[in-house]
């Protein structure tokens, strides 16, 4: 073979990879599991990171379904199975059905948190733990049941039912009641369109009926006593709808969340001051566009300078993980590689990730010094696109060196495929010490079109660039 110009400068593989399935599976093209990628500041490069891990666990009680967890006040409110914790001591007991709770609280002269989801609702005062009732409380009076999502506003509590009517605390001297609900009138109609309500959010000082395949946004109209103080804003209607109300996520006053349409169509979209943007890509659709969204968890990680959304879809045994800073997808799997078992997220006072397990009973710290999850091990696999070099002739692979931070019992394993990633013509995974000065391999035979799997599964980080290819380029 002739040589090329590139014996003199290798071809350089950069690794800035996020998954570009062409089907409704994540078996072909690249991939990328268990980390996330990272643009350097002082360059247009990018590196993969390995993701952090579970350590701890901070807190540990009875093994139980993860229901939700909470920061109220600096103290970690968790419900693991009929139980409520603070800080792992049980308060309470909670309804099991329903699904994973979301949160709200109140001020006033006794504050409370608030906790709901599609079936139950509560009110914690830091003494007592009471059902919430009355006569305009969804399911009440009203046989409609509530949807998740409750919304604290200018002193106001709201909820919204199945039939996309919201309903308001009691408004007495002071406000503040989110413990009564008798009042009837104190009500409104989400109706622009005639869909089913999904989950109530807040965005600014709005208010947002998410619904079926639209959202309506209401602002406080300090309406009279008896009707709801809320009022509809003129044209500010979102012609996206919601697949599932346990995809919605709120983090630095933007939302995220599973969005749908008369289409049908799901997609990923970030609403920001109440313009949404769908964030998904074409990759990412296809994999939702076969998804079924029975069992759905989804959560926010702020981490380092980056903000991590995850949603997980059970039925699928999927997670994918979008950070909203550096705009990339990834997928996350336990050390089986099923799908990231982690319900619900929030934060201590000191600042430490708090991540709650789906079942063992555990939360777990979220950070990049645990280097496992828990003890096992955490799997990094990076599956790069199909690489021909821009040249369908024949190379000579002569030598791979990986671009990589030195770390003492580091290594990859590493193997190809000259055949669109058919699972039965994957090469024996080749062993490459990632501790040495310039780790590399050797004699990697030819090839006119390859993908490359790089793994690293070891108890260290990660840290990697790219992966110069020394090739030679046939005439053919």
């Amino acid at each position: 073979m002739a040589q090329a110009p590139t014996v003199a400068l290798p071809k350089r593989l950069p690794l800035v990879l996020e998954p570009e399935n062409r089907a409704e599976s994540t078996d072909k093209d690249a991939k990328l599991v268990n980390g996330y990628v990272e643009k350097d500041p002082d360059s247009e490069d990018y590196w993969i990171y390995k993701r952090p891990g579970l350590g701890g666990p901070v807190a540990s009680v009875t093994a139980a379904a993860g229901l939700g967890v909470y920061n109220w006040n600096g103290d970690i409110y968790a419900i693991f199975g009929a139980t409520l914790y603070k800080n792992a001591v049980s308060i309470g007991t909670v309804g099991t059905t329903g699904g994973v709770y979301t949160f709200s609280s109140s001020l006033g002269a006794t504050p409370r948190l608030q906790l709901m989801n599609a079936v139950t609702a509560y009110n914690w005062d830091n003494t007592t733990l009471a059902p919430i009732s009355g006569a305009n409380f969804p399911g009440n009076t009203y046989a409609t049941p509530a949807v998740k999502g409750i919304v604290y506003l200018d002193g106001s509590t709201f909820v919204l039912d199945a039939k996309s009517y919201i309903h308001g605390c009691d408004t007495p001297p002071g406000l503040n009641a989110p413990n009564l609900w008798t009042d009837v009138l104190n009500l409104l109609g989400a109706q622009i369109e005639p869909d089913r309500g999904i989950f109530l959010a807040k965005q600014l000082v709005y208010v947002l009926a998410v619904k079926e395949w639209s959202t309506e946004v209401f602002y406080n109209a300090q309406n009279p006593v008896g009707s709801l103080v809320l009022g509809p804003v003129q044209g500010a209607k979102l012609n996206y709808g919601c697949a599932s109300a346990d995809s919605v996520q709120e983090v630095d006053g933007s939302l995220i969340w599973l969005s749908t349409n008369r289409s049908s169509a799901v997609q990923v979209i970030l609403v920001t001051a109440l313009k949404p943007t769908v964030i998904s890509s074409k990759s990412i659709d296809r994999l939702l566009g076969q998804a079924t969204f029975n069992t759905v968890y989804s959560f926010i990680i702020k981490y380092e300078g980056h903000i991590f959304y995850g949603v997980t879809l059970k039925d699928n045994n999927l997670t994918l993980v979008y950070d909203l800073v550096d705009k990339k997808w990834a997928q996350w799997t336990d050390a089986s590689g099923n799908y990231f078992p982690i319900v619900s997220a929030t934060f201590a006072g000191d600042h430490t990730r708090i991540l709650q397990h789906e079942t063992n009973g555990k939360l777990y710290d979220f950070d990049q010094s645990h280097t496992t999850d828990d003890g096992a091990v955490i799997t990094v696999d990076m599956y790069t696109p199909n690489f021909d070099g821009g040249t369908r002739r024949r190379k000579q692979l002569t030598m791979m060196e990986f671009v990589a931070d030195q770390t003492v019992g580091s290594s990859l394993e590493v193997r190809v495929n000259d055949s669109d990633y058919d699972p039965s013509k994957w090469t024996n995974f080749r062993y490459v010490d990632l501790s040495v000065k310039r780790p590399l391999l050797t004699n990697c035979g030819s090839f006119t079109r390859r993908a490359f799997h790089m793994r690293h599964a070891a108890s260290t980080p990660l840290r990697i660039q790219a992966v110069e290819l020394q090739l030679d380029i046939g005439t053919l």
